[in-house]
């Protein structure tokens, strides 16, 4: 916990300004995180303590989304709540009165108007970017259900097919998304999503079923991207794109030489057997470096390998591997702390307990 200078109140570790008086709180009174380097979700609701880990504790952050995927669960525990008061019995009245309207409850959080983050209602500031929650505009409360009506019919299509759950820098469980059979994901949605600029407005769509879902590309601009599961060779096609880190390079198959309609071949350096290239995108259309794939193979990391990336803290020493068997080009993770994403090209289907990068957030399905 750190300790408002200012007016004392205690303050969770990863909050920016005091809750209580809205003072920026002193960053070297946390105590120390299992984690090095977070890249910021923009706007991370809190979520329940405690999350499963993903794997081994990474020795550098992961993806350039804001959500690794290969760090171990923080955990913070929970004070008992204590029991409640037993109620004194009401005392005879000669004729019963009348019982008065159920009040409405009020909201368990308020949503940060600046960052999206849940606050408490009796919060004066958010703790995520220090926004004054009093000059927020208060949220409407639910209206009171009369005493005899009848419980809701569903709505079509269902709700509770299954939920997103985002995943925060430290590898614990953020907030939840509920999903129905059939969900759209966008800055539309609200939320967390609408704070997220990388997030078209219309991202994704997913229908879910049991123990699955099929995620759609909605022409975003930046895409979807699906974790591979590691060891395990996924194919990779022509103009494929896939993500280590911070680093998004699109796979390209080399053809055989051009050849004029004369009959006279076209000059170029000796290829030595290439199978295709793999080139760094840096924009819709625009293109950094590019690596010719040897026939052999080549592997990709930030210590070791053909093509390394020794200033990306994201990728692994020694992070994937590209080689070809059977006419075929395969994409492996070897073992990565954040691992190696591809990105959705139409439609794909996302077995429960997959990872997608959307945005600037990782997500699991749970479905």
């Amino acid at each position: 916990m750190i300790v408002c200078p200012r007016c004392s109140k205690e303050n969770q570790d990863h909050y920016k300004f005091c809750l209580g008086c809205g003072a920026e709180l002193p960053r070297d009174a946390a105590q120390p995180k299992s984690f090095t380097a977070p890249t910021p979700p923009a706007g991370v609701p809190t979520g329940p303590a405690g999350a499963p880990s993903f794997g081994s504790p990474a020795p550098a952050p992961s993806s350039g989304f804001g959500a690794p995927a290969g760090f171990a669960a923080s955990s913070s525990p929970r004070p008992a709540s204590a029991p409640p008061a037993a109620a004194a019995a009401p005392a005879p009245a000669p004729m019963p009165a009348p019982a008065p309207a159920p009040a409405a409850a009020a909201p368990a959080t308020v949503s940060c108007p600046q960052c999206g983050n849940s606050v408490p209602p009796n919060f004066k500031f958010c703790g995520s970017c220090g926004y004054d929650m009093t000059k927020a505009p208060a949220a409407a409360a639910p209206a009171a259900a009369p005493a005899a009506a009848a419980a809701p019919a569903p709505v079509a299509g269902g709700g509770g097919a299954g939920s997103l759950v985002l995943i925060r820098p430290d590898g614990s469980e953020g907030e939840s998304f509920p999903l129905s059979a059939t969900t759209t994901v966008g800055r539309e949605s609200g939320g967390a999503f609408a704070s997220d600029s990388y997030l078209s407005p219309r991202h994704a769509e997913l229908v879910v079923s049991p123990g699955k879902a099929t995620v759609r590309d909605l022409d975003s601009l930046n895409g979807i991207y699906v974790r591979i599961a590691r060891d395990t060779p996924t194919e990779l096609v022509d103009q494929a794109i896939f993500r280590i880190g911070q680093e998004i390079l699109r796979f390209e198959r080399l053809g055989a030489p051009n050849t004029h309609a004369d009959g006279t071949e076209a000059m170029g350096s000796p290829d030595g057997g290439a199978i295709g290239r793999i080139r760094l995108v840096i924009g819709r259309d625009s293109f950094g470096g590019a690596f010719p794939v040897p026939g052999t193979g080549m592997h990709l990391g930030r210590e070791r390998g053909d093509v390394i990336f020794p200033e990306d803290g994201y990728v692994s020493g020694l992070h994937c591997r590209i080689h070809e068997e059977n006419g075929r080009v395969w994409l492996t993770d070897v073992g990565s702390s954040n691992g190696t994403f591809v990105r959705v090209r139409g439609q794909q289907e996302v077995p429960a307990g997959g990872l997608m990068l959307m945005g600037q957030q990782l997500f699991r399905l749970e479905c």
